[in-house]
């Protein structure tokens, strides 16, 4: 291979790992431009050794390239609670590795078609996938636990506020409890909504903020859900 394809080669694969990582940069993943380019050049690099050698190892180096990029990929796999993100851009990477492979041993059209794909893959197949998640979660019960500091004083007028408030909001009580300290008492309260309509804890939440003697009120979704 003389240099000139070596440079043609090598600049398709820098301008379609771009486009790559440009779509990953929009939206903000850890891994952005300049990795995924470096990523899709490296493999590159590896991949087209064996073919300026002249050596018959360029299928055996491609499928140590594969494997190498399991390990990179792994490291931007983060575990966050119930949940697991990274898995998709750990994907992405070792697709822009196969489009490094294939401009070094010349299949520049399988490349470029390989990374239209991975940008269909990425921006339409995504929307799709969120329009699914959506229609599966509209009907299903999520959990979320509301929390109130209060004056100690005022918690039987302002417990009865609160369970009216989550009523009215179509919001079902799964437990209630209260914990002393001092002249403050919590009010820790279980509840479960179904569909996506949040709006009500912000109705709640708003309403606390304003009543004397509430000193926090807040809301989080729980992890740990049945089903």
């Amino acid at each position: 291979m003389d240099y000139t394809t070596l440079f043609i080669r090598m600049t398709l694969a820098l301008f379609l790992s771009l486009l790559v990582g440009v779509e990953r940069q929009w939206r903000g993943r850890a891994a952005g431009i300049r990795t995924n380019v470096l990523v899709c050049l490296g493999s590159f690099l590896f991949a087209s050794a064996p073919i300026i050698l002249k050596s018959s190892d360029n299928l055996r180096m491609a499928a140590q390239v594969i494997s190498g990029i399991g390990f990179l990929g792994a490291g931007v796999v983060i575990k966050d609670g119930a949940n697991i993100r990274g898995l998709n851009t750990a994907a992405t990477l070792w697709c822009n590795a196969a489009i490094g492979v294939l401009c070094a041993l010349g299949l520049l059209v399988e490349a470029s078609l390989g990374t239209f794909f991975i940008l269909i893959v990425n921006v339409v197949i995504r929307y799709i996938t969120l329009k699914i998640d959506h229609l599966s979660n509209k009907d299903k019960e999520k959990y979320y636990t509301i929390s109130i500091s209060l004056d100690k004083n005022k918690e039987t007028i302002l417990r009865t506020t609160l369970i009216q408030l989550i009523t009215d909001s179509n919001l079902k009580i799964n437990g209630m409890y209260t914990s002393d300290n001092g002249n403050k008492t919590e009010i820790i309260s279980h509840v479960s909504l179904t569909g996506n309509n949040e709006s009500g804890f912000e109705q709640i939440v708003t309403r606390f903020s304003m009543e004397p003697g509430v000193y926090y009120v807040g809301y989080s979704r729980d992890e740990q859900e049945e089903g």
